[in-house]
């Protein structure tokens, strides 16, 4: 099987703060992690722009580059709110504004110049991570050479007032892992990767983030909403992922969470993470972005798997800046003030069972 590198990204999130894009009367809370400039009108057409744009550029690559592969570049899109706003303006006025579902992902294949399929993974929130692992499977199968993968979700309306149906969002900040969370604040955001045969980026000399070692996808099947408690689901997604990689358990430095700050879905990842690392003489740093940046829905383990490869690059471990007093005790929540970053895993959790976990190792070449 080919060897599958991440040569170029685009990522664009935003900041918990009081919203500006909906009226709050009636939620829960008014903090939603917003991204300041956005078209008003346009908001997720102009985070597909924005990300794109900068992952060519990031690569080092453009349209007629990308076009010039064919049907051997293809797109993998996750989303999970795409056509929500759209849905709102229909059932309010009647308008003719309901489009094909797979309208975003055309956009973000026709600005990057794909002329190969494109896929789209609704996976809840574990559509961006199924993404960028579909796009893995398909490289390194020798299905495609290369692949532009990731997710992008907007502020929603009915995200925002479902969530409050649920008594899931978070009163101020989330506080992912802590004894005193109590919900989520929904963001928003993008990402996309270049993805490319190690041949194919040493053919054109690309600078290589990391390789992606290992993937898994996965489904609890316990309830609509709620993940299995025990965690023994989630627990045997790290252990695919972990052995489609090839590695034990103690070699992962870093686990991005899922995160989101609820009660149910903090205690089953400690729960989870308890069940793989019990006992374990080396356990990673375990941290959340949703606590710096909000939940971006389907596009949440794409954001975030950017967030890991920053860190990976930087040292700067991903804090959890409300984190006072963790789950349990678990000290693997516990940030050390620098990271020594050669594999990591993201894992992303997300409504009707769906759960997808990516492994990456730091390029330090061959």
């Amino acid at each position: 099987m080919s060897r599958v590198v991440i040569t170029g990204m685009g990522a664009v999130s935003g900041e918990i703060k009081p919203c500006t894009v909906f009226g709050t009367e009636g939620l829960l809370t008014d903090k939603f992690g917003e991204i300041d400039g956005l078209d008003k009108e346009n908001r997720l057409y102009d985070i597909i722009r924005r990300t794109i744009s900068d992952m060519l550029a990031d690569a080092g690559l453009d349209k007629s580059d990308i076009s010039a592969c064919g049907a051997d570049c293809r797109m993998f899109f996750g989303t999970l709110l795409a056509r929500d706003n759209a849905f709102l303006e229909h059932s309010r006025s009647g308008a003719d504004t309901l489009a094909m579902m797979n309208e975003f992902a055309v956009y973000a294949a026709e600005l990057a110049g794909v002329r190969g399929c494109i896929d789209i993974s609704s996976a809840s929130c574990a559509a961006g991570t199924t993404a960028i692992g579909m796009a893995y499977d398909f490289i390194r199968n020798g299905l495609c050479s290369t692949a532009i993968a990731g997710g992008a979700d907007e502020l929603t309306q009915m995200a925002a007032y479902g969530f409050n149906c649920l008594r899931s969002l978070s009163a101020d900040v989330c506080s992912p892992y802590d004894v005193k969370h109590d919900g989520i604040n929904i963001g928003e955001g993008g990402a996309f990767f270049m993805l490319e045969t190690l041949e194919h980026a040493a053919a054109r000399n690309a600078k290589i983030y990391c390789e992606i070692i290992g993937s898994a996808t996965g489904n609890d099947a316990y309830h609509a909403t709620s993940p299995e408690p025990t965690g023994e689901e989630a627990y045997h997604l790290m252990l695919n992922a972990l052995e489609d990689a090839g590695i034990t358990a103690d070699m992962i430095d870093y686990i991005n969470g899922h995160g989101t700050g609820t009660v149910l879905n903090d205690t089953m990842e400690t729960n989870a993470l308890g069940k793989l690392y019990g006992g374990a003489e080396k356990k990673p740093f375990v941290s959340s972005t949703k606590a710096l940046i909000g939940h971006c829905m389907g596009a949440s383990g794409a954001v975030e798997l950017a967030s890991v490869i920053r860190s990976m690059q930087s040292g700067e471990p991903i804090v959890m800046p409300r984190l006072t007093e963790p789950l349990d005790g678990c000290e693997m929540y516990n940030a050390p003030e620098r990271i020594d970053m050669e594999y990591a895993m993201s894992d992303s959790f997300g409504f009707s069972g769906n759960s997808a976990g990516i492994i990456i190792r730091k390029w330090v070449g061959e």
